[in-house]
């Protein structure tokens, strides 16, 4: 497992789900959906963060699957790459 948070670019379904994303020039087709989960907060009585993580079965362009950890912020909608693991 490699720890990354890095951004990437997401194209979504109209209700939100992740299809296809882009990271480090390539791209990955979301094959499906393994899991999803709001992020808490670390210490407890804090705000809720808005940070939903889905764990994803994703195949490149190229055939290669990978397991995934991505997220998406829902202030920014800015989606991240948390963890690929191998």
């Amino acid at each position: 497992m490699s720890l990354l948070n890095e951004q990437i670019d997401v194209r979504s379904t109209e209700g939100g789900s992740p299809v296809r994303f882009t990271w480090r020039g390539r791209t990955f087709r979301v094959r499906r959906i393994i899991g999803d989960w709001p992020v808490r907060p670390e210490a407890p009585g804090t705000p809720a963060t808005g940070v939903h993580m889905l764990r994803v079965s994703a195949e490149s362009d190229a055939g290669e699957p990978s397991i995934v950890d991505i997220s998406r912020d829902a202030g920014s909608d800015r989606w991240t790459m948390r963890r690929q693991w191998n």
